[in-house]
Parts: C-alpha cells; sequence; structure tokens
C-alpha cells in the first residue's frame, strides 16, 4: 500500500505529460489538415482545368476557363465583390487619380437599364447627338443587358483617341402609348481632367462646389477652389461652403478621410469594422477650415465614401446635411494587389461605421434638413439658409 501513492503520482505526471505533448501536436496537426485541403483544392482546379480542355467538344482557352474560376469564387460573395480585368483594374487606378479617357457621360442603373444621367460639358458626348435620359443598349455592337455597372464604364472609358460605338434608346412621346426611338453614335475617347469637381461662388461669399465622386485629390481641389474664389473677390474672406455630394457613389477611403480632415481637427472620423478587429481613423491637428459655415447636400445617389464624409461631419456637429436619405452602402471594398494575368480582385472587406458608431449599410444617412424638392434653387437655398442661420448648425459635439 505504500507504494501506490507513488504510481498514482507517477501516472498523473505521465497524464499531464502526455496532455501537454497532444497540446503542442494539435496545433501542427490542424495546420497539416489546413494545407492538405489548401492542396486538394488546388490540384481539383488543375484537374478541372486540364479535364475540360481535353474532353469539351470544342476547343477551349485556359485563361478563359481561369477567368471564368475567378468569377465563380467571387460570385459566391455579395453583390459589390467584383473581379477587375487587367484593363479595369488600370483604369479605376487612374480615375481613383480624377482623370481619365473617356466619353463624358455619366450613367446610371435604373429599372435594369443603363440611361444617361449626365453629359459633362466640352466632352465628346456634349458635341454627340446624345440627351439626358438616354438608355445605353449596345456599345461596339455587344448588347448590354445584364451587365454590372463596372464593365459598361470599363467598355465606355479607353486609350485616348480610339472611338466607341453607342446604340441609344430614347424615348420620344412620354405619352400613352409610349414611344421611342434607337440612335447611333460614334464617340471618340478623350482625356478627361478635373471631371468630377466645379466650384462657383453664390451670394454673400459663399462657395459652392460640386463633387461627383471621392477621388484622392478632392480635398486639395476644395481648397484650390476655396483660395481661388477669395483672390477672385480682392482675398476678402470666404464666408462658408456648399458641399454638392448628390449623386456622388463613392470612390477612395483616402478621399473621404482627407476630405473630412479639412473641416475638424481632432476625434475619429470613420471605424471600419470586420472579423479581424475594429480600425479607426483619426482627425489630424493641421486643419484648415475649423471654423467655416459648412453645408452638404445629399440625395439617394450619394453613397460608400460620400456617405462617410457627411456622416463624420454631421456626427461632429461640424456641418448641416441638408436634402434627402442616402444612398445606404456602407461597405467597403478593397482592391487588392494584382494577380498573375494581370486581372484584381475588389472585394468586400468590413463595413464602415460613423464616428458616433453608427451603420448606415442598410438606412443610409437621414439630413439634418430635409428637401425632397426637385428644384435646384430650392435644395441649394436651403443650404444658404442653413450657412446664414447659424441656430441651425448644430453644436460641436465630442466624438471620440
Amino acid at each position: 500500500m505504500s507504494n501506490k501513492p507513488s504510481v498514482t503520482r507517477r501516472t498523473l505526471i505521465f497524464g499531464v505529460l502526455c496532455g501537454l505533448f497532444a497540446g503542442m501536436m494539435l496545433p501542427r496537426g490542424l495546420k497539416d489538415e489546413t494545407e492538405q485541403l489548401n492542396s486538394l483544392s488546388l490540384r481539383s482546379l488543375d484537374e478541372a482545368n486540364r479535364q475540360l480542355i481535353e474532353n469539351y467538344q470544342a476547343p477551349l482557352d485556359k485563361s478563359a476557363l481561369t477567368e471564368a474560376a475567378l468569377q465563380g469564387m467571387v460570385g459566391m460573395l455579395d453583390d459589390h465583390s467584383q473581379v477587375l480585368s487587367k484593363r479595369a483594374y488600370a483604369q479605376l487606378v487612374t480615375s481613383a487619380r480624377g482623370a481619365f479617357a473617356g466619353v463624358g457621360v455619366r450613367v446610371g442603373l435604373r429599372h435594369k437599364q443603363f440611361s444617361v444621367q449626365r453629359i459633362l460639358p466640352n466632352s465628346p458626348a456634349a458635341s454627340a447627338d446624345i440627351q439626358i435620359g438616354d438608355v445605353i443598349i449596345k456599345i461596339d455592337g455587344r448588347d448590354v443587358i445584364g451587365w454590372p455597372l463596372s464593365r459598361l464604364i470599363e467598355h465606355l472609358r479607353g486609350t485616348s483617341g480610339t472611338n466607341v460605338h453607342l446604340e441609344l434608346s430614347r424615348v420620344v412621346n412620354k405619352d400613352m402609348p409610349r414611344q421611342s426611338k434607337n440612335v447611333s453614335v460614334v464617340l471618340e475617347r478623350q482625356e478627361l481632367e478635373a471631371v468630377y469637381f466645379r466650384a462657383r461662388l453664390l451670394e454673400n461669399r459663399i462657395v459652392y462646389a460640386e463633387a461627383e465622386q471621392c477621388y484622392d485629390t478632392l480635398d486639395q481641389d476644395i481648397k484650390g477652389a476655396l483660395r481661388a474664389q477669395a483672390k477672385l473677390r480682392a482675398n476678402k474672406p470666404i464666408e462658408g461652403l456648399v458641399l454638392d455630394l448628390r449623386g456622388n457613389p463613392g470612390g477612395t477611403l483616402t478621399c473621404a478621410i482627407k476630405t473630412v480632415d479639412l473641416f475638424i481637427d481632432s476625434g475619429t472620423i470613420v471605424r471600419t469594422q470586420s472579423h479581424r478587429g475594429t480600425k479607426s481613423y483619426q482627425a489630424s491637428s493641421a486643419t484648415p477650415y475649423l471654423s467655416l459655415p459648412l453645408a452638404i447636400l445629399v440625395d439617394g445617389g450619394t453613397a460608400s465614401a460620400a456617405e462617410i464624409i457627411a456622416g463624420a461631419l454631421q456626427d461632429h456637429g461640424r456641418a448641416t446635411v441638408v436634402g434627402s436619405q442616402t444612398f445606404a452602402k456602407g461597405s467597403v471594398q478593397t482592391l487588392l494587389s494584382p494577380l498573375a494575368n494581370g486581372s484584381a480582385l475588389k472585394i468586400t472587406t468590413a463595413f464602415y461605421l460613423t464616428p458616433k458608431g453608427r451603420t448606415f449599410s442598410e438606412t443610409g444617412l437621414l439630413p439634418d434638413i430635409e428637401v425632397s424638392s426637385l428644384d435646384e434653387n430650392a435644395v441649394i437655398g436651403a443650404a444658404l439658409q442653413a450657412i446664414v442661420d447659424t441656430e441651425m448648425i448644430s453644436i460641436p459635439s465630442s466624438v471620440e
């Protein structure tokens, strides 16, 4: 009996050592299993590729199969994730800088149709037979029904000096029965610079600036417009800014952060939240327009990075948001490094939160002053009133 405790103790020590050894081996086992699954997946793709090429009744292109596989994988994700071709990737990088070669039309998807929403002045489209409301039905002879908007934009843009052939459907009789006709135009692409931004002076030395997209140098264009208008008025100080983000589909996160940073000197600009955690982007102290009265115009076309700008300045009580409910695109799309074939993945990686923790993925942002009128003078007039009447501008709140 004197030996029993000793045996039990030895057994216990042995059991603990075995448990520790098993615990040390478990991650390795899981790692080996993961590597095996990855290897099987890659082998399966390669075998399927080979079998299709060897056995299908018609010749197949291996690169086309690879592209189809990429599209299938990303197709399992959300609607905002996509595979960009080499050409589309280059165009996206260029447009993020605020310049590209195109025809000068802004196109939106309405009722599953691509309609012309705006024609840029001094562009190829401005001198062609194209009208607001025209529906694009074919590009270079290809039917565009069912295309994603990104693919349509990819085909409208291209190398400067090249041509693109558009077939449009135009309503000629809005009464019943509805009548339309087809219009065919050939446009020559040209370099379009500073097409996303315009500014002018309104009454009482208030500047109106319209941004149609969030590109990396938008903050510099806003600063330049404010300086230019002050210089034209014998360097008299600007009394306010109306920043029009209506119809702005968004753009880069860099643009949103730098634009908000013009108007606040501390606190959170935006947070991103994913399964990997939360990341915050903070304002810097070098803020040139800390006290400049500010109103922001929004509508149902204000999305993504444009919603970040409006939401951040609204949360900080730094601007009065005027207009109607925004689009509600609160997801983060990240452009990943190009793949070996030149294409690139642009996938959803997180969701945005305003400084006060609001998400706008489902409901969008509500304005401080709702103006649903389609009368441009009424909308801008409400923004001017918000700037002039200081009681309409919220007292800045502490947002960390």
